[in-house]
């Protein structure tokens, strides 16, 4: 599944690549497009809470009436969201979907030869070879070769070197020592990538990752970012959960506040921080887009969930004004008019003897 996803984004990356012929710029459009893509999906997630914010306070009477018949609870329970049209774990596909297309992008990030140049093993393996001897060796093979075989001999003794080279069906030395570096290296395809597009982004590159340079300062743009943008989105739902002032029961069914949520709120951004600076700031970018448009889309839905609540209490109050000045304008006309008021009261007494 998980390789299916990746697969996919990796022909989306690759087009943008090609249309704007920059890996950073693709990535930044990269990140727009899935979120286009699951807009619906956010929307519709934005309104299940709103929803649910407006029935609480009606679920809490539900729990207080109930509170000594689980069973008949849960029946009520059942009818009532029936009745409201609402489904509890309609946020969760969102959720689950998010989670997925995180792992995908990492795949893809992380496997550029493999998922979005579809280059197999043993073409990524000569890539590989042609990249180090490139960057490391200043196009030199003799040198390269040497050092191979160098390691080779200096390592086979180590277990873990020993079981890889085990597993190479080849004698060439080299490409034993390929085997090692992918197996000791675990974004060894950046090297490919380094070697085949420019990742100079806004004087980043995009292939390194922040806690190997932690000297590097400019690898801590997208991290900080990430983190600062993350904490604006939890904050913003967090106001929205106080402005509904949202409560739950206790077991005595006493209401209480709802749990506070400031701690995760810090520590949430943090760790998707830290999580960006542990990895290629290719993904770092993407998490960065991410929680940006993230803020973006909540400002855009908070705004038009807003106006069209607006909306209908707006009509509902012009109705309500409509009926009230019906009422008012037959009290004025009673009693500028004796006789239909007359009228009026003689039929009302009528009416009161046939009953009786």
């Amino acid at each position: 599944m998980l390789s299916l996803i990746a697969n996919l984004f990796g022909y989306l990356l690759k087009f943008w690549v090609n249309v704007v012929g920059n890996y950073g710029w693709a990535l930044v459009l990269f990140s727009v497009t899935i979120k286009v893509i699951l807009f619906p999906l956010t929307l519709k997630q934005q309104k299940s809470t709103k929803q649910m914010q407006e029935l609480q306070p009606k679920l809490n009477d539900l729990q207080e009436k109930y509170k000594d018949d689980q069973q008949k609870l849960s029946i009520e329970y059942q009818k009532f969201m029936k009745e409201n049209k609402y489904n509890p774990f309609g946020g969760c596909l969102l959720m689950i979907l998010q989670l997925f297309v995180l792992i995908g992008v990492l795949y893809v990030v992380t496997n550029p030869m493999r998922y979005m140049d579809k280059l197999s093993d043993s073409e990524i393996d000569m890539a590989l070879k042609e990249a180090i001897i490139t960057t490391e060796y200043s196009g030199d093979k003799s040198k390269f070769a040497d050092y191979a075989k160098e390691y080779i001999m200096t390592n086979s003794g180590d277990d873990n070197v020993k079981k890889i080279i085990e597993q190479v069906e080849s004698d060439n030395v080299e490409d034993k020592y390929i085997a090692v570096y992918k197996a000791t290296n675990r974004y060894h395809e950046l090297s490919i990538l380094k070697n085949k597009y420019d990742l100079s982004f806004l004087g980043i590159n995009l292939g390194d990752i922040t806690i190997d340079h932690p000297q590097d300062i400019r690898l801590w743009v997208f991290p900080v970012l990430t983190t600062v943008f993350y904490y604006i989105s939890l904050w913003m739902v967090s106001k929205n959960q106080k402005k509904h002032k949202q409560t739950i029961k206790d077991a005595d069914g006493n209401e209480v506040e709802m749990p506070n949520m400031a701690m995760m709120n810090i520590t949430m951004p943090l760790l998707s921080g830290w999580i960006s600076a542990s990895v290629p700031q290719g993904m770092g970018l993407y998490w960065f887009m991410n929680s940006l448009l993230q803020v973006i889309i909540q400002l855009f839905t908070d705004k038009f969930l807003k106006t069209k609540n607006n909306s209908n209490e707006v009509i509902i109050e012009a109705k309500d004004v409509k009926v009230e000045e019906e009422k008012n304008n037959n009290i004025n006309e009673n009693a500028e008019n004796p006789v239909i008021s007359d009228k009026n009261n003689t039929k009302t007494n009528k009416k009161k003897n046939k009953k009786k």
